[in-house]
């Protein structure tokens, strides 16, 4: 059977097998599955000389429907083929081709000839026992019969299982209609739930619903969301999650949600997205407020003669670059209120605004002329000196140093979750405590997993970057021309973002100080910074001290 095999001609090169462990279901989770699955690798990679690397697991994450190659570790495996990270002739050790993907077997196999197409051989290890690759498929075709089978039983397994999934979900729903359970213990912050039994919860108002009063009767008084949000934080009321207080948006969203009378709108999927399921349910949580001051507050709310927003016809240039200078907050942009400049923009310190952790950021700076300094004199800013490549490197040396960093903390969370599967075998906790802090890791390492690849875009595009700014800054100089010469908002929106993209190659910060009523523009290296004050560009100093 080995000569089967042809990982044993590449075990000189060091040829890396990686092991694809995927597990769904809370009974493979409590069962022997992950061992045998690592076990199964370890034994293939042993025996034909192989380098395992066995990180790659999906844990309670199920094929159907393709989400462990959209957002799970079969995803990240590919982009890794794709960016060339693993190299054409490695092995991807699997128990079965439905651990692969549980989808129509067209999608399956444009899934499975995706991987093989891209120079990988996918090895199974469990009865059927097969190697496929593209020489031996285009050598003996017949192969992927079998392939085929296993992708189809998996997709039949699957869609009966969903079809008796929503059968339950529809009944919990329909019992739900007629006060007979519930369908979920999961509520709004200020309802606590205690579970009775399989299908019911006793649901009880917490402290937190003294605040949801509050902030519908402040509502009622004619108060917008940023003034309520300032004024709970000036109180120190503590925000229901957050431990950065209150903002605009969540008293917007919540000012809107018809829990706090008690209603419960249930959803369903559809096409991976949630869609409401028939009648929002009445009574099925206890009201938090009374319904006449809710529709007293939507009735306020909806008063056309209340500003809004204008849809998506402005791009803030410099979004994601604005901080206050005296608590390093973001600047928001605001609209003017003052009579005769009813369209003037400005930028002013969010924290202040929402009274939460600045007091010295009440300086409103007006919007289109700091664009226009900015745009006129981007020439100015002396670029080619600014971001020589020798920084470039630097920068990107910086960089591979934190994606090292990361890769170790990614290492370390895949063990621990490895640990918590197998806890799971030998009971050693209730299971639903070890699902929750499984569940905790995941969230963990997904944040971390996008921490990554933002250095690893970050990488890329510094490499990719032509050495000579001043294109950049032509391209943003052609670009205002045509937005400016365009007719339609659309147009104007997307030219304005384009832009945007190209400033924070330029720019890495811009600091706003209310005190001195000046702006600091601190170029992308970190090493150069501008003094922008009354429309011109006064000054120029090293940002950071060498």
């Amino acid at each position: 059977m080995q000569d089967d095999f042809p990982g044993n001609h590449y075990s000189s090169d060091l040829v890396r097998a990686y092991s694809y462990v995927r597990m769904s279901s809370r009974k493979q989770l409590r069962g022997d599955s992950l061992r045998r699955q690592l076990e199964r690798s370890k034994a293939f990679a042993d025996e034909h000389s192989l380098l395992l690397d066995d990180s790659l697991q999906d844990l309670g994450i199920s094929a159907w429907k393709g989400k462990n190659f959209k957002t799970g570790a079969l995803g990240r495996f590919l982009a890794m083929v794709e960016s060339g990270e693993i190299p054409k002739g490695s092995y991807l050790l699997i128990e079965s081709l439905d651990r692969l993907s549980r989808e129509a077997v067209p999608d399956a196999l444009t899934l499975f000839m995706a991987i093989i197409n891209a120079g990988i051989t996918i090895a199974t290890l469990g009865e059927d026992r097969q190697i496929y690759s593209r020489d031996r498929l285009n050598g003996d075709w017949t192969k992927l019969i079998i392939g085929l089978a296993v992708m189809s039983r998996g997709h039949e397994e699957s869609q009966t299982k969903s079809e008796r999934i929503r059968a339950v979900a529809k009944r919990k729903r329909e019992q739900a209609r007629e006060s007979k359970g519930h369908i979920t213990g999961l509520t709004p912050a200020w309802i606590d739930a205690r579970r009775i039994d399989a299908n019911r919860y006793e649901f009880t108002l917490n402290h937190h619903v003294e605040t949801v009063r509050t902030i519908y009767e402040m509502a009622l008084r004619g108060l917008g969301a940023t003034v309520i949000a300032r004024k709970l934080n000036s109180d120190g009321t503590p925000a229901f999650k957050s431990k950065d207080g209150w903002y605009q948006s969540i008293i917007k969203a919540l000012l809107g949600r018809h829990d706090v009378i008690g209603t419960f709108q249930p959803h369903r999927m559809q096409d991976g997205r949630r869609v409401p399921d028939g009648d929002p349910i009445e009574n099925y949580f206890p009201a938090a407020i009374d319904k006449d001051l809710f529709l007293r507050v939507q009735a306020m709310r909806g008063n056309p003669g209340r500003p809004g927003r204008k849809g998506n016809t402005f791009a803030n240039l410099f979004t994601g670059l604005c901080h206050c200078a005296h608590c390093g907050g973001p600047m928001t942009m605001k609209m003017s209120r003052v009579k005769g400049n009813e369209n003037g923009r400005y930028l002013v310190c969010a924290n202040y605004v929402r009274g939460h952790r600045c007091t010295e950021g009440n300086r409103h700076f007006r919007y289109e002329p700091f664009e226009m300094t900015i745009l006129d004199h981007l020439k100015e800013l002396n670029l080619a000196d600014a971001l020589q490549t020798t920084r470039i490197d630097r920068a990107i040396s910086d960089i591979n140093e934190t994606i090292a960093g990361i890769t170790i903390r990614l290492d370390e969370l895949r063990r621990k979750e490895q640990r918590l599967a197998l806890a799971v075998e030998v009971d050693s906790q209730p299971l639903e405590t070890i699902l929750d802090l499984l569940k905790a890791r995941q969230v963990e390492r997904h944040a971390v997993e996008a921490e990554l690849r933002h250095h690893q875009n970050e990488r890329q595009r510094l490499s990719a970057r032509n050495n000579d700014p001043e294109l950049t800054g032509d391209r943003v100089k052609t670009l205002r021309t045509a937005w400016e010469a365009a007719e339609d908002a659309a147009t104007r929106y997307a030219l304005r973002s384009e832009a945007h993209a190209a400033i924070r190659e330029l720019v890495a910060e811009i600091s706003f100080d209310g005190g001195t009523c000046s702006v600091t523009v601190i170029v992308a290296n970190g090493a150069v910074a501008y003094n922008v004050q009354e429309g011109r560009i006064s000054g120029q100093f090293r940002a950071f001290a060498a």
